[in-house]
Formats: structure tokens, sequence, C-alpha cells
């Protein structure tokens, strides 16, 4: 069995073991040496000081250096971010306005897309989009009551509004005088 014993273990083992021997003389050391050994006390506790002090100074100036060294660093990635940041808003901004533009005619597109392909509006679209006339439909003439020419249904000066039947039935005005369509 091996013990593992320390250097210092042994050696106050042995010093246990072997006292040293002493001397029996009681002598007192000088004042010289005295004043020798207090300023060398003194001196070392000065330079243990200082060196203590050195050292923190260092150490403090050391950390200021890497926090300045970051801070700037940091205030380079600020000044180069926020002009990036701005145009990037601005930017935004402008993908905002479109989208809201785009949008209202998305939903004007839709509501047009839902009209043209009802199959229930299918023959007042036609009508309205189309030159053929339906059955039901008659062309009204505005004929002016003062005067005695008579007007053509087909020339520039007369102006064709039409009108359904069933409603012109209801409401007629003796001012409009209806005429049947001619076949031409």
């Amino acid at each position: 069995m091996f013990v593992k014993i320390s250097f210092t273990a042994l050696f106050q083992r042995f010093q246990k073991a072997m006292p040293l021997p002493q001397s029996h003389l009681n002598v007192e050391p000088s004042e010289k040496v005295l004043a020798l050994r207090h300023r060398r006390r003194s001196q070392h506790q000065k330079a243990l000081r200082s060196a203590r002090f050195r050292s923190l100074g260092w150490e403090l100036t050391g950390r200021l250096t890497v926090n300045l060294t970051l801070t700037l660093v940091a205030l380079a990635a600020l000044v180069k971010l926020v002009p990036y940041y701005q145009t990037q808003r601005q930017v935004l901004h402008e993908l905002d306005t479109s989208i809201t533009t785009l949008s209202a005619h998305n939903r004007r597109l839709r509501i047009d897309f839902a009209r043209y392909f009802d199959p229930a509006r299918a023959s007042q679209i036609l009508q309205e989009n189309g030159t053929q006339n339906s059955d039901h439909r008659i062309p009204i003439v505005w004929v002016d009551s003062g005067s005695d020419a008579s007007i053509d249904a087909n020339s520039d000066l007369s102006t064709v509004v039409e009108s359904d039947l069933a409603g012109s039935a209801s409401h007629e005005d003796p001012a409009l005088k209806t005429t049947p369509e001619s076949p031409h």
C-alpha cells in the first residue's frame, strides 16, 4: 500500500523526529539589527503593496481598454445601422401604401369578377355590354313638341333611351313618344 505524502508533511515529520540543535544562549539582537530588520520588513511590505496596486492598476487599465473598444465598435455598428434602418422603414412604408392600393384594386376586381360570372345576371350583363337589343325593350326617341319636322329614329339629333317594357308602361310621360323598331 502506497501512501501519498507531500514534501512539506514529510519535512515536518523529519523535524519532529530529529530536532535541530538550539542554542541555549538567550542573546537579544542589537538595536541596529532590529532597526535594519524593521526597515527591510517595511520596505518589503511597501514593495508588496505597490506590486498589488500596480497589478490592480494594470487590470483596471485592461478592463477599461476592452470596454472602451467594445463601446466604440458598438457605436460604429449603430452609425452604420441607423441609415439602413431608416431606408428600410421608408421602403416598408412604400410597400404598405402599395399594398393598400392594390388590395382596394383587388377587391374591385373580385366584385367585378363575381358580377360578370354570376349566372343570374348573365343576360343583364350581355345587354349592358352588347349591342343586341332584347325583345322586351323598345327604343324611346325624344321629340321636340314645338317642331313640325319629323325626326328619324337613326338621326344624330335624337337620343335613344332604353327602358323596360313593364317599367315604361306604368310611368309613361306624355312628352315621350314610343316608336317601334324599324328593320334596317
